[in-house]
């Protein structure tokens, strides 16, 4: 039996992935510069687009959102990621029923949060960070170039020999 590619119109369109407060119909007050800008009232808690192929999108119950904090004193750009005392606890999906009804997307997924603190140490443990790593493809495969880097970054301690 032959395999047909089937032709999928959406296959290049992002999924827009809405995070909410699962509060019914209440505003709850964020006092905090986690998520929100100060002390203000949100339903909302953030939005998203996942561009990742379609058999790898989802957002999963218990899955907590979080945030990127930028680690300052290095050359690469390297950030720890927190998590959030918001934890996904339901979450419903929409696709078009045809492509006029939502041009922009491949479709939306709204995941519904509730507030779920964590402790200092369960932070610490959830905790993790993201180094960029530098390749000579950086260098457009320039590998003179990139050895040069090397040791200047190494000279200024960035990087152990």
């Amino acid at each position: 039996m032959e395999e047909q590619e089937i032709y999928d119109p959406l296959a290049n369109k992002s999924t827009l992935v809405i995070y909410m407060i699962q509060s019914g119909d209440k505003w709850v007050e964020i006092n905090s510069d986690e998520l929100a800008i100060g002390n203000q009232m949100v339903r909302n808690l953030r939005l998203s687009y996942d561009h990742r192929p379609i058999h790898k999108r989802g957002v999963k119950i218990g899955e907590r959102l979080t945030y990127h904090v930028r680690q300052e004193g290095s050359p690469w750009n390297t950030y720890k990621v927190v998590p959030s005392e918001w934890a996904i606890a339901r979450v419903t999906h929409y696709e078009p029923s045809d492509l006029e009804e939502l041009p922009e997307f491949r479709g939306i997924t709204i995941a519904y949060c509730v507030r779920q603190p964590l402790s200092p140490e369960e932070v610490d443990a959830m905790s993790y960070e993201i180094v960029s790593k530098v390749s000579v493809d950086s260098f457009g495969g320039d590998e003179e170039a990139y050895q040069k880097f090397l040791t200047s970054e190494q000279s200024k301690g960035y990087v152990r020999g």
